[in-house]
């Protein structure tokens, strides 16, 4: 699977970057947002379901972060439960019709 190249948010374009084992090594994180540049850091080296649950984790954060939400710990919270959800909700294959349409497939 490719890793995409950028996300829109709220109308914003926002970059995501693959990083490197050095990087993760550094930072002991799949994901970083940088609401400041709007960059999407992801690691790839951990598989294909924790980099899918990793990105929608991050553009999770670049959703708050448009929509101006603050309380920086309650967002971690949210975010951490959210993305791992919804993930859940797409990878369940019952749901594909769901996720189509979502999709608008």
């Amino acid at each position: 699977m490719i890793l995409p190249t950028e996300v829109w948010v709220m109308g914003h374009r926002w970059e995501i970057i693959k990083v490197e084992q050095d990087w993760f090594d550094d930072t002991d994180a799949y994901g970083n947002c940088c609401s400041v540049k709007r960059k999407i850091q992801i690691f790839t080296g951990g598989g294909g379901s924790i980099t899918r649950d990793t990105l929608l984790h991050e553009i999770l954060h670049a959703c708050w972060t448009m929509l101006a939400f603050n309380e920086k710990e309650e967002e971690e919270r949210v975010v951490n439960s959210l993305s791992s959800i919804l993930i859940g909700i797409m990878d369940d294959p019952r749901n594909i019709n769901v996720v189509r349409f979502i999709a608008g497939k």
